[in-house]
This record gives structure tokens, C-alpha cells and sequence, in this order.
């Protein structure tokens, strides 16, 4: 018999989808419960399809509560896959565990969630239950109310399987090594969960392979285009957008009209305020794109809206709150100085705003807009 909770073990289900039936891909909502049911609608998402999502349903976010009650209602009536994703194990481990070297961690990194995305699941748990989380707090005596309190929505997350296999995809929300799935059931998932820059391992597959977990932003290169990226000499479907993982983020949904298609549809939503452009404005020079994973720069002059910085032998500009004061010479966010083609009338997510210049997204893209907007709520008016 295992040691370990089946959670963090390899399950996995095996389906077949309807002939005809649509099938519908997100992963990692992160707690945006409103962004994910907005993309739903957008999808016109109708109890015949099946959706599937593609793990990391909780954190990064202030509604990890909502989405998991979401996805319970949706599986009452609608055919609906939820998988685990490595922050869901993470968190539900520890709110399970009577190991304090486990639940110890929940508590302490509970402050610095709440600080950087506004909540967690445990903060939101307390909070319903009227309970307030402090230095002092009865950590272990918390976590028996939480689990009482919220019995059916934790039994139903641990009750997650890691991976869905179909004749036509696997999805699983890290990657795999490869498809012999019998060799990895019964396994730790850890690895198949949190499988860091998948697409630079090389592997290709003979079915498609639809992961989350690590935003495409981070395989580009020249832009910041946050859609999702699908391989077909590969078989292999990215579709996370960084929703609550970055400001800018967003939902992505991936659409087949029929399992066995490849007329991939795309769409997305996001929590951010939109606008509309008044103004045209032509495409910038060949941008300077600073990487999350590689953002060490050198200040040359620091402003109080934009600094003058050194990038890999590049001088550009860069939001002087984008530099980390804790790390001189590092931002703290991935960054673009790219200027946006726009045309009067194009709908914009606003991300921040720099004196008379906005940081935006343009359907997937990130870059910088310098003209007139109106409200997007306003126009509809």
C-alpha cells in the first residue's frame, strides 16, 4: 500500500468523446472564478460539449473558493473533466495533512499570497467561517474547522485524477515523457504536474498532448503573445495565458468542433479593464523583449515614470516600477518596450498606465499604446 495520499498519485481516466461533440480545453484558472465563467459564455459553452480542464484550478487568485464550486454545479449537469494541477496538490496536501512540516508551510506563505494576488484558498476559507488567521493562531485546530466546514469541496478536489487519455488527446497539466500511460499510473504525479518548459524537451507524440502549467508568453521570443500554441507536427497544445500567474494574463480556451478535427479555435477572456483606441498608431522597431526567466538588467537612469536600462547589449526603457527594489538590477515582471500597431476602434486591455502612455494587450499581444482611449463600457452604452 502506498504511502502517499492517492492525490499525489498518477490516476488516470480513459474516455472516449461523442462523435460530433465539442470539446472545449482550458487550464489554470488560478482562482478567477468570473474570468473563467466570462470565457464560458463567450465559448457559448452548452451542456453537450465537454470541457476539460487542464489543472491548476486554485490559487494566484481571490476566487479559488468559487471555482471550485463552479466546477462542482458544471459536473452536476454538464460534461465536464477537472485534472489536478501541481498548485492544487500543493494546496490541498497541506490543508489535509496533520504534519505541521506540511501545514506549516500553507500558514506561513498565506501572508505573502494574500500580498502579491489579493488571497488564497485558506484565507478564503477562514474568511467564510468568521475566523481570522494571526501569529497566534491554533494552526492545527483552523485546519479541522477548514476541513468540516469545506468537506465536499476539498473531498471533491482530492478526488481529481492527474491525467485524461482519449483516442485523439491526453491532457495532462504539466507534460509526459511519453504515452506508454501504464508505465506512470500508480506513480508520484509531481513530475507529470509541474513539468517546467515542456515544449524545450523535444519530444513529439503521435496524439495530440494538451498541458498548461507553464505560459506560452515564455517560449516566445520577439513578442508577448500570451495565445495558445499548437504544435501539429509535434501534437502538442499549450494553452495556459497566464491567468493570475502575471497582471497581464489571460484565459485561454482551445475549441475542437469534433474530437477527431484540427480546426482549432482559439479564444480568451481576462479580468482587466478594456478600452478603445481613438487613435491609430504605426508598429514600433523590432522590440527588446526581457524574458521573466532572464531580467537582469543594467540601470543606466532611473525616472520616476520610465528608466533608461541595458538589456543584453540593448538600450530600451522600462515602467521604473517594474524594477524589483529588492534585486537591484532585476524587474519584477517579464517586460516589452514593443509599440503596438493599433487602428481607431481596437479594443484594448489595460494593464497600467505611465503618464500619457498605457501598457496593453491587444487580442494576445503585449506592447505600448500612446493616443487617445474611451471606456470600452461606455462605448457598448
Amino acid at each position: 500500500m502506498s504511502a502517499h495520499p492517492p492525490y499525489r498519485l498518477t490516476r488516470i481516466v480513459r474516455r472516449t468523446f461523442r462523435p460530433g461533440q465539442r470539446v472545449l480545453m482550458i487550464s489554470d484558472i488560478h482562482g478567477h472564478d468570473g474570468v473563467f465563467r466570462a470565457l464560458l459564455r463567450q465559448a457559448d459553452y452548452r451542456p453537450d460539449d465537454a470541457l476539460v480542464v487542464v489543472g491548476d484550478l486554485l490559487e494566484k487568485g481571490e476566487e479559488s473558493l468559487k471555482v471550485i464550486r463552479t466546477m462542482m454545479r458544471l459536473q452536476e449537469s454538464y460534461d465536464v473533466t477537472a485534472l489536478l494541477g501541481n498548485m492544487d496538490v500543493y494546496t490541498i496536501h497541506r490543508i489535509l495533512s496533520d504534519d505541521p512540516a506540511w501545514y506549516n508551510q500553507l500558514f506561513d506563505q498565506a501572508p505573502r499570497m494574500i500580498r502579491w494576488w489579493g488571497g488564497c484558498l485558506l484565507k478564503e476559507m477562514c474568511d467564510e467561517l468568521g475566523l481570522t488567521l494571526t501569529e497566534d493562531t491554533d494552526r492545527l485546530a483552523v485546519l479541522r474547522a477548514v476541513r468540516e466546514a469545506f468537506a465536499p469541496e476539498l473531498g471533491y478536489m482530492a478526488g481529481l485524477p492527474a491525467i485524461l487519455d482519449t483516442p485523439t488527446v491526453t491532457f495532462v497539466h504539466g507534460g509526459v515523457p511519453h504515452l506508454r500511460l501504464s508505465e506512470l499510473e500508480g506513480t508520484l504525479s509531481a513530475p507529470y504536474l509541474k513539468n517546467d518548459n515542456f515544449l524545450a524537451q523535444g519530444l513529439s507524440f503521435d496524439k495530440y498532448v494538451a498541458v498548461g502549467h507553464w505560459p506560452t508568453v515564455l517560449y516566445r521570443q520577439r513578442l508577448m503573445d500570451m495565445s495558445p500554441i499548437i504544435l501539429r507536427d509535434r501534437h502538442i497544445i499549450c494553452l495556459d495565458g497566464g491567468c493570475g500567474v502575471k497582471r497581464s494574463g489571460q484565459l485561454n480556451c482551445v475549441i475542437l468542433p469534433d474530437a477527431r478535427s484540427e480546426d482549432f479555435r482559439c479564444l480568451w477572456a481576462d479580468g482587466l479593464p478594456h478600452v478603445i483606441a481613438a487613435q491609430a498608431q504605426a508598429e514600433g522597431p523590432e522590440p527588446v523583449y526581457i524574458h521573466f526567466h532572464d531580467r537582469q538588467v543594467t540601470v543606466l537612469e532611473r525616472g520616476p515614470l520610465f528608466s533608461r536600462v541595458l538589456y543584453h547589449g540593448r538600450e530600451t526603457r522600462v515602467p521604473t516600477a517594474a524594477l524589483d527594489d529588492e534585486t537591484p538590477g532585476q524587474l519584477n515582471t517579464d517586460m516589452t518596450d514593443y509599440r503596438l500597431p493599433v487602428a481607431p476602434g481596437d479594443r484594448l486591455s489595460l494593464i497600467r498606465t505611465c503618464g500619457d502612455e498605457l501598457y496593453v494587450r491587444k487580442n494576445n499581444i503585449l506592447g505600448w499604446y500612446k493616443g487617445e482611449v474611451t471606456d470600452a463600457a461606455e462605448t457598448a452604452e
